[in-house]
């Protein structure tokens, strides 16, 4: 949608940097961007317009929950891109934040094409309940370093899934009590710092939740196990 009055292109923008200037004064609004200034009450989207920007609603309420926050907010083609206090608008993004429902089955495509950038930003998630408040993950990749077993313990767990862990010397258990497959020690830890989970299909995001916010409660990192892949989970305010 573009903005064409100069005055108020001007206006909007200068609210939190919201679109993206263009020649003669004119500003550009992506979909989030104009159904946010619709609410803001700035512009009045009629109902044609409306319908076809909400198409794609995860986006539009986690972008409207980021700017409520204060936060700068432009879009990508993979989720938001959001800048913290304080930094340049124009350079490199902080944070890509990608929108989940909480009721939708786990896809990590799209986290881990972001991931694989190997861009210095986070990877960031946003789960959206059915009152459409969000709660915020930071993801990202983790790396096991080879470690050992401490003196008089056995390898009881004998899983393919976890054979890389055993393999580099991590002691394995079950997870059973915190809700998760295993809990994993290294050789300096007295407290097993990691509770692993391996995804399975079917499994919702609401699913994950459960298990951040039981890691959470005590102190460990909540680690899931997608296709082969390591991705660590930490609860995160924006």
């Amino acid at each position: 949608m573009l903005i064409k009055d100069e005055k108020l292109a001007a206006q909007i923008y200068n609210k939190g940097k919201t679109g993206t200037p263009k020649q003669k004064g004119y500003l550009l609004l992506k979909p989030e961007e104009a159904i946010y200034s619709d609410y803001r009450k700035d512009i009045v989207l009629k109902e044609e317009h409306k319908r076809k920007f909400a198409e794609n609603n995860d986006r539009n309420i986690i972008y409207q929950d980021l700017k409520e926050r204060g936060l700068i907010v432009k879009t990508d083609e993979l989720g938001l891109r959001v800048y913290d206090r304080g930094t340049d608008a124009k350079g490199q993004a902080s944070a890509l934040v990608i929108p989940k429902a909480y009721n939708k089955i786990i896809d990590f495509n799209d986290i881990f094409s972001d991931i694989d950038r190997k861009l210095n930003r986070r990877t960031q998630i946003g789960i959206i309940d059915a009152e459409n408040d969000v709660v915020y993950y930071l993801i990202d990749k983790i790396e096991w370093p080879e470690t050992k077993l401490k003196d008089g313990v056995k390898q009881t767990i004998n899983d393919e899934s976890v054979k890389e862990l055993i393999d580099k010397g991590y002691q394995v258990n079950s997870g059973l009590k915190f809700g998760t497959h295993y809990r994993v020690y290294d050789y300096e830890s007295k407290h097993a710092p990691w509770l692993i989970h391996v995804v399975e299909e079917g499994v919702s995001w609401l699913d994950i939740t459960r298990m951040v916010r039981v890691g959470h409660g005590v102190n460990k990192k909540i680690v899931l196990l997608y296709n082969k892949r390591w991705v660590c989970l930490d609860w995160i305010k924006p």
